[in-house]
């Protein structure tokens, strides 16, 4: 893959390229030194277990035959698969479920990283129990968005009369977890077990990326064959000039550090538009700890003759294809206006695997400039512990009222915020560096998707902020990271809401739809512990009634 850049990317490029070779990047990440990143024990013996991503395409490529073979077996079985999953077991699926589309003759993926129970209803609709097969994919084993999933399909399938339910199933996870166990026990259809040394953002490349693109009809051999082609210009023989990976790398912590510009702007056209979600995933949960990030901002409205921030920096990924034609003129027009632009391009699809891999490396060069450690995830549980204590009082018939209240506001926003006066009171509490960020618990139907533009277009226009957007509880396991672990740099707007259809989760006398809200409330609470300026809302049906209230305040 090439690049291109503008002056002003050149220069900075050539700064964090200066780090780069100063900390002697490219040799030691490649001999798997931890001491890139952290200098203490601890951390240097933790680094060590999760680098086994690098060269992941060889792995996978062996075993390859067997992934291919159970595609067969599931394309003569199955007219569509559901992966549950979240976060790195998820959104890989979901990029090759949108660029490579349905493949004649395979099974549909329809790809589910929610507790919603609309959501869930929608994905039930469009399918038939018995003719589906279903892929619980959790690294841990033990994600609670997958499990209370799994406990919904598993009894749908057995509704639908299967006589050997456990066959309509697939497991994907680490070694000894617990999902090994039950995949054993109910004697589901096939186990995959991943590298142990591998976090779930850096797995596009292995059993839980390449098997949900294999069932869909992806030649994933072709995809990993050329990855590997592509990762020899990665490589520690490979100059910066030829090296995508250590540019793009470079230019990310640079701007970070260096030039004050920590808002990563993907400009993604239609053909690719979801990588953003990946990408944003992995920079996120990566950088943003230690009061630290670099902020991704995925899926924004290319307003015309919008003026940015001088906080910004821009990534444009190239692909063939129409809409390609219309980012493009805009990453020219930003470029000629001085903003920082680089363009990675992309001559075919399959390069897909490649562009995985590139941005992996990348993430970890920046994280060596920023001197944080790239693969922990410090931060996240606390919203899992705080989700947890809520549906403890839930399985005891307790409704804390916090759950469904109109307006909750974090301790560090004055007390008097109403709702008439929300945007007033949200636009006085922003500073010089700051971002918003809009976190829905909703179903993403067109027409919220829609409405949920026009509410984040209206804040961006209004505060010239970089606005991020995420549906929950997906972002849980993508931005949350940043959002508490940066440096207080977020002003959060949750929005909580009532189920059209509740849904009740076998074994657990809690639904889905309060599931859902406790996570939403949980993650709220997160944020005031670590002393973020955060806004609750909770919406009420119908949803874009509501959706298009809070809108008109802005």
């Amino acid at each position: 893959m090439n690049t291109q850049t503008n002056p002003m990317a050149d220069g900075i490029i050539r700064e964090g390229a200066i780090k780069l070779e100063g900390l002697e990047f490219n040799t030691k990440f490649w001999a798997k030194d931890p001491s890139l990143w952290k200098q203490d024990k601890e951390h240097m013996e933790f680094i060590v277990k999760f680098l086994g991503w690098q060269k992941v395409y060889d792995w996978t490529l062996e075993r390859i035959e067997d992934v291919v073979s159970f595609a067969n077996d599931v394309k003569e079985n199955f007219k569509h698969c559901v992966i549950m999953g979240m976060g790195g077991s998820s959104l890989a699926p979901e990029v090759f479920r949108t660029v490579f589309g349905k493949q004649n003759g395979y099974p549909e993926l329809i790809v589910l990283d929610t507790t919603n129970p609309d959501w869930i209803s929608a994905a039930r609709a469009r399918i038939n129990p018995a003719e589906t097969l279903f892929i619980f994919a959790s690294k841990s084993g033990g994600t609670v968005e997958p499990s209370s999933q799994f406990a919904y399909f598993y009894d749908e399938v057995v509704k639908s009369g299967v006589k050997e339910p456990g066959k309509n199933f697939a497991a994907i996870t680490d070694p000894g977890t617990g999902l090994e166990k039950l995949a054993t026990s109910k004697k589901f259809r096939k186990i995959f077990l991943n590298p142990a040394d591998i976090g779930g953002r850096f797995s596009a490349l292995s059993f839980f990326g390449i098997v949900p693109a294999a069932i869909m009809g992806v030649d994933v051999k072709k995809l990993l064959e050329i990855a590997k082609k592509e990762a020899k210009t990665f490589g520690p023989e490979s100059a910066l000039k030829d090296n995508a990976a250590l540019q793009l790398g470079a230019f990310m912590g640079a701007c970070a550090v260096n030039q004050n510009r920590d808002k990563l702007t993907l400009l993604t056209p239609a053909e690719i538009a979801t990588f953003g979600l990946w990408a944003e995933q992995l920079v996120a949960e990566s950088t943003g700890k230690e009061g630290k990030g670099i902020v991704p901002v995925a899926g924004e409205t290319l307003l015309p003759n919008f003026d940015f921030r001088d906080d910004r920096f821009f990534v444009h990924l190239s692909v063939p294809g129409e809409d390609n034609k219309r980012v493009a003129a805009r990453a020219t027009d930003l470029a000629e206006r001085g903003y920082p632009v680089l363009t990675i391009e992309m001559t075919d699809i399959y390069e897909l695997g490649a562009l995985f891999l590139l941005w992996e490396i990348a993430t970890a060069a920046a994280g060596a400039i920023l001197a944080i450690d790239p693969f922990d995830q410090p931060n996240v549980q606390l919203a899992k512990t705080m989700t947890k204590d809520i549906l403890a009082k839930l399985e005891k018939g307790d409704v804390p009222a916090e759950v469904t209240a109109p307006i909750l506001v974090s301790k560090d926003i004055a007390e008097d915020v109403k709702l008439e006066t929300l945007a007033q009171d949200l636009y006085s509490l922003l500073e010089s560096n700051d971002y918003i960020a809009v976190l829905p618990y909703v179903y993403a139907s067109p027409e919220v998707d829609k409405a949920m533009a026009a509410l984040r277009n209206k804040i961006m226009s209004k505060t010239k902020r970089a606005v991020l957007f995420g549906y929950g509880p997906r972002y849980l396991h993508s931005t949350g990271q940043l959002h508490k672990g940066d440096g207080n740099n977020g002003v959060f707007i949750v929005l909580s809401a009532d189920a059209k259809d509740d849904i009740k989760i076998p074994g657990q006398r809690y639904t889905f739809g309060q599931l859902c809200n406790a996570q939403a409330l949980g993650d709220f609470n997160a944020l005031q512990d670590k002393g973020r300026r955060a806004i609750k809302l909770h919406l009420t049906q119908p949803i874009l009634e509501s959706i298009e209230k809070i809108t008109n305040l802005f």
